[in-house]
């Protein structure tokens, strides 16, 4: 779900992208063979920057939960050509 005020669309698909290219697999998850979906939910101010990270639905585990919120973060600042902050859900996915 993406909420946009600006005149261009907000790729949720490449920041998907940018996200689980900065995701690290836990090594205790690895070792234990913990796997789950962590949606998480990210505001994007309009210059870009991450303001807001936070989970909307737990992948059962809190290591998860915390790398997928970590993945979020790393991505650093995202193009957001909206005009304004955008909210975009995600699902990151850990699995062995």
């Amino acid at each position: 779900n993406v909420s946009d005020t600006g005149s261009a669309p907000f790729d949720t698909n490449w920041f998907w992208a940018a996200v689980n290219a900065n995701k690290e697999y836990p090594y205790m998850a690895l070792k234990r063979h913990l796997e789950g979906t962590t949606k998480i939910t990210t505001t994007i101010s309009a210059s870009g920057a991450i303001t807001n990270v936070s989970v909307s639905s737990s992948s059962g585990y809190s290591v998860l939960d915390e790398a997928a919120v970590a993945a979020a973060y790393a991505v650093g600042s995202y193009p957001n050509p909206t005009g304004g902050p955008v909210t975009v859900d995600t699902n990151v996915q850990f699995n062995q």
